[in-house]
């Protein structure tokens, strides 16, 4: 058999046996194949007559019009169906009559006529052959019937022929279709849309590759477009509530944890009863396309050079900022870095550019991760920091670029200095928009520039004082400490019962050599947020130990020693190693130090709080949780602390015995500390009536200029020699020794 009606035989498995088998199964034997030849032989040869009335028929019919269309198109047809029905009598019936009637089958298949059109065909040939075979035989019933009974079965023989066409046209359809989808690049699945989790019951490899499954896996999982999350899948939960088609663009983990973003299209599949059954969907993997546009999106928004964001990137973020910050600060810091021009122009623009990408680096050293930094082009960058905790923060952000910018660079074997000139302006006061505000900073920064470069200037003429104060006052504490400009000085804390001293607290105190003396509240919180806090509380620490041990020697009882701790040093993981270094270097014994901790550093991170505070009791050192009240501890928490003693906030002292509030918060502070075994020191005590009502509620102890202001040494000893408090209503508290 050759062409394609003998590809198709061979594709449909019909062979010599195979037909054979059909001709028995119809009873087709050589008498009716000899029936058949005779009825050849008498059939006229320009054809059978039928065909004229048959094709007046199907041009009636609106769906065969199309093929029907013109009257050289129908000859043409007449023609090709009585040479087909000619050969059904022709009385072959081999291998070579099979695949012609395959191929013609195949062909009708092609071009859409259905089987009832070719049944039809039939049903009109056999009619007419009943008329023609009564004719040619003269009504002989005995040659008419066998004839006719041979006519039916090669008829139906071929039939069959021509419906096993369609069905193998529809089975190569349908192959074709799966091999289509199995070869797709794009994932596709299926998903059950008749149980709760949308099962998936097929998935092409394309959709397993993009989700870097192994094979076989994902079958029976739940289908992605089931997946409760918010990025991007609720344009398909719209569509699955609607019963409608739905897109969307995702973003997939995938099991080898790589990212993969897709598109994906899903489609409602309906029943005959118009009711959903399954959902068909379709992914196509974009990540090249995303890489793409964020690749693009990140060329638009940023500075090719530096990496740093651009000028419209800084713009929108700054507005943003704004519109979060309606009721906050935040601060614009522009940067021009001083005599850039002559780097250029000396060295090259490739020593420059060197040098602008170094820039950017550490100005983004110097900055907090949610800060920005941004370069507006040429030697110009500006900062924006959020979340301004004061004016005196930008300060402290200038500050510490300007210093950084300060080192030298070095470029190719080069040493290049590098200074910047910053202006910065504060929203809202400086400014409520972007441009105003990057305007009024770009003044401020040729402000600096007029007034010696290197420097900072605000826009606000007054926050230039407060800031080069605060700038003055970081410089001159790190003198003062390696200059001995600090000073301990002691107050003395009270047993209410009989007036003794039984103990004192170190505070520190700086005494400036042209501003004279600087109140703790000025410097502690730049201490704090420099870290100098540390240095400065362990120089607390070993001279308030070492002036115990000298009263000691003296014969001045003071029982006890009180020194405050920071957050900072709170935290450090070898406090009690470092606390009792000191103590050995100065023989002092443990018992005798008392360490003083707020209530919002023990708060902040009770589980370690915990640890550490266990640690230092481990050493035999007291703790105290001072400005109790002010940190929003609960009792629960409280107990859980290793803790000896409660130090009531002064704001609480205050108003008692006067206000009826102040009054039972101290009054159930007192009964708490009574409760849980602690002893209670009261702050801030300034009047006998203060005093007289502690007794009332059983405080142990108490401080305040009641008893005494915080003294140097010396004149402390003066007016505390004989172990008991002196009021400031006596005039020996502020008594010298000369």
């Amino acid at each position: 058999m050759q062409g394609e009606g003998g590809n198709i035989a061979r594709e449909m498995r019909i062979d010599g046996d195979e037909i054979a088998l059909r001709r028995r199964f119809l009873a087709l034997g050589d008498t009716d194949v000899e029936l058949l030849r005779r009825l050849h032989e008498v059939l006229p040869a320009d054809g059978h007559g039928f065909t004229g009335a048959f094709y007046d028929m199907l041009r009636t019919y609106p769906p065969l019009a199309g093929l029907l269309r013109d009257d050289a198109t129908v000859t043409r047809l007449k023609a090709a169906h009585e040479r087909y029905f000619r050969e059904l009598t022709a009385g072959r019936y081999d291998a070579a009559y099979v695949a012609r009637r395959l191929e013609v089958g195949l062909t009708h298949a092609r071009i859409g006529l259905e089987p009832k059109w070719y049944i039809g065909a039939f049903r009109a040939y056999l009619s007419a052959m009943m008329h023609t075979v009564w004719d040619r035989f003269d009504g002989r019933r005995e040659d008419v019937l066998p004839t006719l009974d041979a006519l039916l079965k090669i008829a139906l023989f071929d039939l069959g022929l021509t419906l096993d066409t369609y069905f193998h046209a529809d089975k190569r359809r349908i192959a074709l279709r799966d091999r289509a989808i199995e070869s797709s690049v794009n994932g596709i699945f299926i998903a059950d849309a008749q149980q709760g989790d949308y099962p998936l019951i097929y998935v092409n490899p394309a959709f397993e590759r993009a989700l870097g499954a192994r094979t076989g896996a994902v079958v029976g999982q739940p289908c992605i477009c089931r997946n409760h999350g918010d990025d991007g899948y609720a344009e398909i939960r719209h569509a699955i509530a609607s019963g409608s088609e739905g897109t969307t663009v995702l973003e997939l983990h995938r099991e080898d944890a790589e990212r993969r973003w897709v598109e994906l299209f899903l489609a409602p599949v309906r029943n005959e009863a118009d009711a959903i059954t399954h959902y068909v969907g379709v992914l196509n993997d974009v990540t090249r396309r995303k890489d793409a546009e964020e690749r693009l999106n990140h060329l638009a928004s940023h500075d090719p050079l530096t990496g740093l964001p651009n000028r419209m990137l800084f713009h929108d973020r700054l507005r943003h900022a704004i519109a979060r910050r309606n009721h906050g600060a935040l601060a614009v810091l522009f940067l021009d870095l001083d005599r850039f021009k002559l780097v250029n122009d000396g060295y090259g623009h490739d020593v420059g550019d060197a040098l602008l990408r170094e820039v950017a680096a550490r100005l983004s050293s110097c900055l907090r991760a949610e800060d920005t930094v941004a370069r507006l082009g040429g030697d110009e960058f500006v900062v924006l920091i959020e979340d301004l905790p004061g004016a005196e923060f930008a300060a402290t952000v200038a500050g510490k670029i300007a210093a950084r910018l300060a080192e030298p660079v070095v470029i190719g074997g080069r040493t290049l200095p590098v200074s910047s000139s910053v202006g910065i302006a504060l929203h809202p006061r400086d400014g409520s928009d972007p441009q105003t505000l990057l305007k009024n900073a770009d003044t401020a920064m040729y402000r600096a520039k007029e007034a010696g470069r290197g420097g900072f200037c605000f826009y606000a003429g007054e926050m230039n004082a407060q800031a080069h104060r605060r700038l003055d006052l970081e410089n001159g504490l790190r003198r003062a400490l390696a200059e001995g400009q600090l000073e301990v000085h002691y107050q003395p804390q009270v047993s209410l019962a009989d007036g003794r001293v039984s103990g004192v607290e170190a505070l520190v105190r700086w005494r400036h050599p042209r501003d004279g003396m600087i109140g703790p509240a000025e410097f502690i919180p730049i201490a704090e947020e420099t870290g100098l806090i540390v240095p400065l509380g362990e120089h607390v620490l070993r001279t308030a130990c070492k002036q115990l041990a000298d009263w000691d020697r003296r014969g001045l009882v003071v029982p006890r020693l009180a020194v405050n701790l920071s957050a900072r040093q709170f935290r450090q993981p070898d406090l009690a190693d470092r606390v009792c270094r000191i103590l050995d270097e100065i023989g002092l014994s443990s018992s005798r130090l008392e360490l003083e901790i707020t209530e919002s550093t023990v708060m902040r991170d009770a589980d370690d709080s915990v640890e550490t505070l266990r640690r230092l009791r481990a050493r035999g050192i007291s703790v105290a949780i001072d400005d109790f009240g002010t940190g929003y501890s609960s009792l629960s928490q409280l107990k859980r602390l290793p803790i000896d003693t409660l130090k009531i906030d002064r704001s609480f002292i205050e108003g008692i015995p006067g206000s009826a509030e102040d009054v039972a918060i101290v009054g159930a502070i007192a009964a708490m500390a009574r409760s849980l075994g602690l002893k209670l020191v009261a702050e801030g005590v300034e009047h006998p009536a203060q005093r007289d009502f502690l007794r009332t509620v059983e405080c142990e102890e108490a401080q305040g200029w009641l008893f005494g202001r915080p003294l140097p040494a010396d004149v402390f000893v003066c007016n505390h020699a004989s172990g008991r408090a002196v009021s400031p209503a006596d005039g020996g508290a502020v008594a010298s020794c000369a």
